[in-house]
């Protein structure tokens, strides 16, 4: 192989491992409304992972990738139409997950509101929804981790979450 094509292999490289680790803030499309109406705004919706926990040097990369996919799914069974229509608002979920993967029910908590419970509501719900999540990566020793997911439609995402 010629230095070219080595370097170029390279950098496709990291960009797909950059890719991996950025797919926790990720903005996704709900659905291109402009195709019916070519004045229609675009609906959006994302999701930011934050790992509240010290994670002791444990890679939970893949853990938040799998999770994110898991909540983004069932998130998109009950996003309410409104947000189609443009309908915009950011809340922020905090909830445990246990070693086995489950989340405590009273672990569940809406910490930041959108002042609009039909949102509100689609937030909790997703995460409801998809868990259980699976196990704990097994080097992780402690018995929970604490996430926070929040939720944004319609609004951007800050590339770094607080």
């Amino acid at each position: 192989m010629s230095f070219r094509t080595i370097s170029r292999l390279s950098a496709v490289g990291l960009l797909f491992i950059a890719s991996f680790q950025t797919i926790a803030t990720a903005t996704f499309l709900i659905k291109d409304v402009s195709q019916q109406n070519s004045f229609a705004p675009r609906a959006v919706a994302g999701c930011s992972i934050q790992i509240l926990s010290d994670t002791q040097g444990v890679d939970f990369n893949s853990y938040r990738r799998d999770l994110y996919l898991s909540v983004k799914k069932h998130w998109f069974m009950v996003i309410p139409p409104s947000v189609q229509s443009g309908e915009e608002g950011i809340t922020a979920v905090e909830f445990h997950v246990l070693q086995d993967g489950n989340v405590p029910k009273d672990s569940l908590k809406l910490v930041s509101g959108s002042g609009k419970t039909f949102l509100d509501d689609a937030s909790l719900d997703a995460i409801r929804k998809a868990a259980p999540f699976s196990h704990l990566p097994e080097r992780f020793v402690q018995p929970f981790i604490v996430l926070r997911l929040t939720f944004y439609y319609n609004r951007p995402i800050p590339q770094n979450p607080k």
